[in-house]
């Protein structure tokens, strides 16, 4: 095949690009990398597959599940290299956000040091060997993509370079191809098995001898197996390689390919892949051993509705496009809609070819394997619904496998709405987009913080130490009213006194009147990039933590700061010179939203019934003594069921220590009676047991069908979509003595 410029430079373009994210990007901080690494390691070094036990996990946690070609090929190239030093280079951060998009950083699930830098050696550098390998791996996607793209159009080289361009500059594509992750070579894998398949037996230029075409089917057998090696996705190809072979064979009246063909492929892919999946079953009772890799990575809370799918879909496609770190790292907000409109608009692209039947576009070849490329996105995306509905994984990377069916349909349906010379103008921001990201976005987000000559005269000082090793000179707060709901920015400024090498976690509460904790962050500092063992003595340092108040505070209260250090391994806070374990400081109110009831809320419950407020006549009690939760319930409809309401008063390790089970007031007023739109007061009264350690306790509010004990699932918190059976309202603390 030749290979024109632009292909080559695109190509060419793409390799240099994921050997930078490969480069810019901290070790462990792609998806699951800290995970699938330890598997290559594993491999490396003693030759045998990972056995998965819940109860005591190893450093490769669920991805031991994992099919192992992936991990072998990459254990084959690395095992030259010393990787005794790995366990200590897998320092975990213990506060890291993960999956959660905050606007004060620790999103490191990782702390980094010095190690890690040029020159590699020990484990680090089979890593970077490995995410090499993964380059690679995405190159041999982006040219397979050419080349079914000059099988599908062999009179228009450049919508092949269009459907190329689409998946080489695609920024999350280039992340996780820099990364050690198994996705590399099952989009490969899949490209390889969807391009022969297209070229050997949909077009009509394939013609060939029937010794031939038995050759062709050896080789799909086996490239089939290794997929259904590598990932359990891999399966899929067997299905749509199946279909392909059965639907060309009745075509032709051929039953030879049509049984005799797809007997061959399933023989030799079970004689690749079928150990493995036997293994599992011998191992775990389960075939694929998926089961013990959601156990591994938790369930979902409650089953997944066709409303919280749709509402996890926007996530779907921001990961597909680009969330970098561990999904807390997202392009700039108003990228998505621009992207995201490209498929749209290549959708409608494709419904206006269909009707103008533009030769140039549909050509016989595209008209033969549109199916194949449309089928094995449908597998692909009913593959990711049934996994998602057992653990949250409504990733974009995970149909990555598709790119060898998306591009191609994407080049068909863009070019049919714009014009020839127009056509690459989106693909040149994309590529700009993806320049970017390693410089103007993965980089600053792990650069360690400024340090400071002084303390700003903006700050108010507080000079406090903390032990012998740190000081906490001041602070700067940007409010002091706020609301349920609202975020709150402080910053500590730090000094370090002396050398030291425990890292300190920094706690940060924000406390009302009843001490009870408002809003708090816990992290390391340089928001958890910078812990104190790194420190050297009269460094200054600022930290700028956001605490968010939740939606379900309590208003109105009084609130002041409360900071301190621990170490998190054994709990144990540093003390200043007047034996305190924490400084308070500053004061701030938190005035309640104007409505019509209490602490407006809207906590939407299946069958719509919402939470629109509470009240409570007290906010501190005595062990033995009795607190009243009114609780303002409305519904959207009138509900199907007679629901209980629950309220537990819990604490620690979730112990209960009060808690009433009712229908709405005490029963007058069942919920399959309530009208549509009506608000209604339901009153709880709970007895605090006498024994009741004094501490700080939450309630936990849901409903449950009395029958069954079957909770409602809550959908919906204040305008953000969740998955939960209850929710979380303001604390009480319980108190002892007079």
């Amino acid at each position: 095949m030749h290979w024109p410029r632009p292909a080559v430079f695109i190509a060419v373009a793409f390799l240099v690009l994921a050997t930078l994210y490969s480069v810019i990007t901290p070790l462990f901080e792609s998806p699951d990398e800290l995970w699938h690494y330890p598997f290559v390691w594993h491999l490396s070094r003693t030759g045998q597959l990972p056995v998965q036990d819940p109860a005591a996990p190893e450093l490769w946690f669920q991805e031991g599940s994992q099919p192992p070609l992936y991990y072998a090929l990459a254990a084959l190239l690395t095992r030259p290299i010393p990787t005794d030093d790995l366990p200590g280079l897998i320092y975990r951060n213990p506060h890291a956000d993960l999956g959660r998009v905050t606007t004060d950083g620790n999103i490191n699930i990782a702390v980094h040091t010095g190690r890690e830098s040029w020159p590699w050696r020990g484990a680090v550098l089979a890593i970077h060997v490995s995410r090499l390998f993964s380059v690679l791996l995405g190159t041999g996607t982006v040219l397979t993509i050419y080349a079914l793209g000059r099988q599908l159009w062999p009179q228009r080289r450049s919508l092949a370079g269009l459907a190329m361009a689409f998946v080489a500059f695609n920024p999350m594509f280039l992340f996780i191809s820099a990364s050690v992750n198994n996705d590399n070579l099952i989009t490969l894998l899949a490209a390889l098995v969807i391009l022969l398949t297209v070229k050997w037996f949909l077009l009509p230029t394939s013609a060939a001898g029937a010794k031939l075409i038995w050759v062709k089917l050896i080789i799909l057998g086996l490239l089939v197996g290794l997929a259904a090696l590598t990932k359990v996705s891999g399966l899929g190809l067997l299905a749509l390689v199946g279909l392909a072979l059965l639907s060309l064979g009745l075509a032709r009246r051929d039953w030879g390919l049509a049984l005799g063909g797809n007997a061959l492929v399933v023989g030799l892919a079970l004689a690749v892949a079928g150990w493995w999946y036997w293994r599992n079953l011998q191992l775990y009772g389960d075939w694929t051993g998926t089961e013990v890799m959601v156990r591994m990575m938790g369930a979902r809370p409650v089953d997944l509705g066709l409303s919280q799918l749709w509402r996890e879909l926007p996530g779907l496609f921001r990961s597909f496009w680009g969330v970098f770190g561990y999904f807390s790292l997202p392009l700039p907000a108003e990228i998505y809609p621009w992207l995201n409109a490209l498929l749209a608009f290549s959708g409608l692209g494709l419904l206006v070819a269909w009707v103008r039947q533009p030769d140039d576009l549909l050509t016989p070849q595209f008209r033969l394997a549109w199916p194949i490329l449309v089928g094995w996105l449908l597998i692909l995306i009913v593959g990711l619904i049934q996994w998602t509905l057992r653990t949250p994984a409504t990733q974009g990377r995970l149909l990555f496998p598709g790119l060898i069916a998306l591009a191609p349909l994407w080049a068909a349906g863009w070019s049919a709405l714009v014009p020839r010379p127009l056509q690459p103008l989106p693909l040149v921001g994309l590529l700009a987009v993806a320049i970017w990201v390693p410089w103007g976005l993965i980089a600053p987000a792990y650069r360690l913080p400024p340090l400071l000559a002084d303390l700003p005269t903006s700050a108010e000082r507080l000079d406090t130490f903390f032990g012998d090793a740190v000081e906490l000179v001041g602070y700067e707060v940007e409010a002091t009213t706020l609301r349920p709901g609202d975020s709150l920015t402080l910053t500590l400024y730090w000094r370090g006194v002396r050398p030291v090498t425990t890292d300190y976690s920094v706690f940060v509460h924000l406390l009302d009147e009843y001490d009870l904790v408002i809003a708090q962050r816990n992290v390391f500092h340089g928001l958890g990039l910078y812990p104190t063992s790194q420190w050297r003595p009269g460094d200054l340092l600022a930290d700028t933590y956001v605490l968010g108040l939740p939606r379900t505070a309590y208003a109105p209260a009084q609130a002041r700061f409360e900071v301190g250090l621990y170490d998190h391994q054994t709990g144990l806070r540093l003390t200043t010179p007047a034996g305190q374990d924490n400084v308070r400081f500053g004061r701030l109110a938190v005035e309640p939203w104007p409505g019509e009831w209490p602490n407006p809320q809207t906590l939407v419950f299946d069958e719509g019934i919402i939470l629109t407020g509470y009240q409570l006549d007290r906010r501190q009690v005595r062990a033995g003594e009795q607190v009243r939760l009114s609780l303002y319930w409305r519904a959207e409809q009138r509900p199907t069921q007679n629901y209980k309401v629950f309220v537990h008063l819990v604490g620690p390790g979730e112990s209960r220590v009060a808690q009433s089970d009712s229908e709405p007031q005490g029963g007058a007023a069942p919920t399959g009676t309530w009208f549509p739109n009506q608000t209604l007061r339901d009153d709880h009264l709970l007895d605090v047991v006498p024994d009741a350690p004094p501490e700080a306790y939450r309630l936990v509010v849901g409903l449950y069908h009395p029958d069954t004990g079957q909770r409602l699932p809550l959908r919906q918190a204040n305008g953000e979509p969740v998955q939960a059976d209850s929710v979380a309202l303001a604390g009480v603390r319980i108190y002892s003595g007079p």
